[in-house]
């Protein structure tokens, strides 16, 4: 009975021992450091996209007549790619500021809504830290961190999936303002093609699940070539960047009022 006792006894330490074991283990997996560097190897394929695009930008913004700090500067305060093309195309175009500034804010005012989003699931971060955060909120972050599991909402996944981000995005503008003076003239007038990219790449997506938007997208482009033209006529070049605003909101309020989303489909066929 005495040897029953003491092997009975052994396992249950051993036993003991492991589920101890177990628990720093998972301590360790659970802690800030785990889901920061989660966060960053979720990052890897948002970082791989960016680059490339951030150096097509440096090269673009230069060849319109931006100076390095100004480019580097626009990356760090805007962090919008299609904004940031956007603005070079309409200053390149003899665009006023204050046009620049209503094209930017409207092209990235969907980020208002992915950051409600976002910080919707953080129950405790205060008004502040909202705020700051919310700067690195981008299209493919947001798409990342709201489709992941419940347990990454947490401050240092955050940080280690956005701050990635955000810093792939100025190292590749940096690297852009240094390759650009090395690469053939052939190279960098071939860049020009990363702002029709990129906009085809965003608008893609939303025509292939909706044929309205496809018709919408083709409507907005004839009404601003339409526009543009008229205006340069009755108006001159200086007010052709206004054609841009003017489309945009035109085709903003048409999609609101007569594309439905995913969502309203969804409901519809529920009903």
């Amino acid at each position: 009975m005495k040897i029953v006792s003491k092997k009975v006894q052994k396992r249950a330490k051993i036993a003991l021992t492991m589920k101890i074991e177990q628990k720093i283990n998972e301590g360790l997996n659970a802690g800030p450091l785990h889901f920061m560097l989660k966060g960053m190897r979720d990052s890897l394929p948002i970082v791989m996209g960016y680059v490339p695009v951030a150096v097509a930008f440096a090269v673009l913004a230069l060849q319109t007549g931006f100076t390095p700090l100004q480019t580097i500067c626009l990356s760090l305060t805007s962090y919008s790619g299609s904004g940031q093309f956007l603005g070079v195309a309409m200053a390149g175009a003899g665009a006023g500021l204050i046009t620049v500034a209503i094209g930017g804010f409207l092209i990235s005012f969907r980020y208002f809504v992915m950051s409600t989003c976002v910080f919707a699931r953080f129950k405790t971060l205060s008004t502040v830290k909202r705020l700051f955060l919310s700067h690195f909120v981008t299209d493919e972050t947001f798409a990342l961190f709201t489709t992941n599991d419940e347990k990454y909402v947490n401050v240092p996944y955050f940080l280690g999936l956005f701050l990635s981000s955000y810093l792939s995005w100025n190292f590749g503008t940096a690297l852009g303002l240094f390759v650009s003076e090395f690469l053939p003239e052939t190279v960098t007038l071939g860049l020009g093609i990363a702002l029709y990219a990129l906009f085809i790449a965003i608008i893609l997506p939303g025509c292939r699940a909706d044929v309205k938007v496809l018709y919408l997208v083709l409507c907005v482009a004839v009404s601003d070539s339409v526009l543009y033209l008229l205006f340069e006529k009755w108006f001159g070049g200086s007010a052709t960047s206004w054609a841009i605003v003017i489309t945009m909101v035109a085709g903003a309020l048409i999609g609101a009022l007569f594309i439905k989303t995913p969502e309203e489909k969804a409901e519809d066929l529920r009903s």
